[in-house]
């Protein structure tokens, strides 16, 4: 005769294989999530390391093209203010003979 312990066993015991399947599977897609996760991750990490390289290059040429930008605005600076008193100092010159004519009349 068989013994309702073992009967009950018998059937349990499937529903338990079934569960452990479940569990199994669930486990396994986890896993798999994770090690997606991990590689998009990386993905992203190596992006943002392309960007700070990037940014770093940048900083680097604005840095190094400085020193040149400021020469170049002070050359132009400095040609129009030459420019300018070049001018002024010929226009004063203009006016001091003008001023001169004016008061030695020649006769």
């Amino acid at each position: 005769m068989v013994e309702p312990g073992n009967i009950l066993m018998s059937r349990i015991l499937p529903e338990i294989r079934v569960g452990t399947n479940q569990h199994q599977t669930m486990l396994l897609q986890v896993v798999e999530f994770l090690r997606r996760h991990d590689r998009r991750f990386d993905e992203i990490e190596r992006r943002f390391g392309d960007v700070d390289r990037r940014f770093g290059d940048i900083e680097r040429r604005i840095s190094d093209t400085r020193a040149d930008i400021e020469l170049m605005v002070k050359a132009e600076l400095l040609g129009r203010v030459t420019h300018f008193e070049t001018l002024m100092d010929e226009r004063i010159a203009q006016l001091e003979d003008r001023l001169s004519a004016v008061e030695h009349p020649q006769s």
